[in-house]
């Protein structure tokens, strides 16, 4: 056995259970307005927008509404079968051809316009970076105020093997502040309420 190896067996032997030293408690700062309202002003700042029903329309209507030139849409819920299912998606290059991603969020940030996604929402986690647009599913009730209270509320920041914060579609800028949206991940971030 290497040091390494040594090493690494060590601190998985010794490795503290969270019954044992449970996290810290967090005082419950700032704002605590949770609303939908809230959480629109927020993602529209950051490039987000709302996918918008129209009627009684159906969110596969809305998709194609949205995205009338989208060919490959990969879903991720029940609401929508998609073109295809993101179960079936095995590694990253299976995603290279999709235009669309749907997903359902585990929950929202107002504060941020923020959503949370896990392993439990993406089957394959680079589909929401590889897509070329990503619609959102979130329900109203499931918005937090701020990461403070995501934090104390949440039991997905204990229980995911990974998650990822959007905060709306990439961006990048260079110092001169020109900003370019969608540069490396997705072009489009829409939330569906629902």
């Amino acid at each position: 056995m290497s040091a390494r190896d040594t090493i690494l067996q060590a601190l998985r032997t010794n490795r503290p259970s969270p019954e044992q030293y449970p996290l810290p408690p967090v005082a419950t700062l700032g704002d605590l307005d949770a609303s939908r309202e809230r959480f629109i002003t927020s993602l529209k700042i950051l490039g987000g927008d709302v996918l918008e029903r129209q009627g009684d329309e159906t969110l596969d209507a809305a998709i194609a509404r949205r995205f009338p030139d989208a060919k490959n849409v990969c879903s991720a819920v029940p609401e929508t079968n998609g073109t295809m299912r993101a179960e079936t998606l095995k590694t990253p290059q299976d995603a290279k051809d999709v235009d669309i991603a749907v997903v359902r969020a585990a929950f929202g940030i107002a504060e941020t316009g923020s959503i949370f996604l896990s392993e439990k929402q993406l089957p394959l986690n680079s589909l929401a970076h590889l897509a070329q647009h990503i619609v959102i599913l979130l329900s109203p009730e499931e918005i937090t105020a701020n990461m403070h209270t995501a934090y104390q509320k949440r039991p997905e920041f204990r229980s995911a093997n990974y998650g990822v914060l959007m905060s709306g579609p990439s961006a990048t800028a260079d110092i001169q502040g020109v900003l370019i949206r969608g540069a490396q991940g997705v072009r489009s971030l829409s939330v569906w309420f629902c």
